[in-house]
């Protein structure tokens, strides 16, 4: 093999290999980077415009790797958001907030398959749930409840989908059915003495 046949394949190598490291590497650092930017700046908005904006940002800049997981942090910052029963959110912010998360965990990255995927379910889920919940949105709890079921069928062996239909139904006061899923729990967790308890207490 010749010199320069040798230095032309040493040359392709360097280039594959700087090409791989920009990609697994230098772009989920820079999407990393943008998000973190991202909940700092988010903390001085005071708009929902001017809070969306950065996060826009960071899952608009496309890398191989990072999107799912940034979809995923977002969607809990959101449900944290909604849940904080001190930090209360109006109503008129609460919602395209809750609009524009779902809609980012919904976009399916993964094709709607493996355990990611099951974790966006819960998440959108937990967040409509609470949503509905804090802002007297009960027409929308169906929607949860068709999710947390979902969830189950995906992921049967996951408490978090149990736990949350069962809460779901305490809250609208479908003694019956949070019975049935309270007794399904039961089952796998019999120590779990405040769901013993919240059935016994069902009439």
């Amino acid at each position: 093999m010749s010199t320069k046949v040798k230095q032309l394949i040493a040359l392709g190598i360097t280039i594959i290999a700087l090409a791989l490291l920009y990609t697994s590497a230098y772009l989920p650092y820079v999407k990393g980077s943008l998000y973190i930017s991202a909940m700092q700046s988010s903390q001085q908005a005071t708009t929902l415009q001017a809070y969306l904006r950065p996060f826009d940002d960071a899952m608009n800049f496309w890398s191989p790797v990072g999107q799912p997981e940034i979809i995923r942090f977002f969607g809990n910052n959101t449900l944290s958001l909604i849940s904080d029963q001190k930090q209360n959110l109006p109503e008129s912010v609460a919602t395209p907030l809750v609009s524009y998360t779902v809609q980012k965990l919904s976009s399916d990255p993964l094709g709607g398959k493996g355990l990611n995927y099951s974790q966006d379910i819960l998440i959108e889920a937990s967040i409509i749930s609470a949503y509905a919940e804090k802002y007297n949105k009960p027409d929308m709890l169906s929607a949860a409840e068709q999710l947390y079921k979902k969830g189950i069928q995906l992921s049967p062996n996951r408490p978090q989908f149990l736990y949350g239909l069962f809460s779901l139904y305490l809250a609208e006061g479908k003694s019956a059915d949070a019975k049935a899923i309270g007794q399904e729990i039961l089952k796998y967790w019999p120590d779990d003495r405040n769901v013993a308890t919240a059935i016994a207490g069902l009439k």
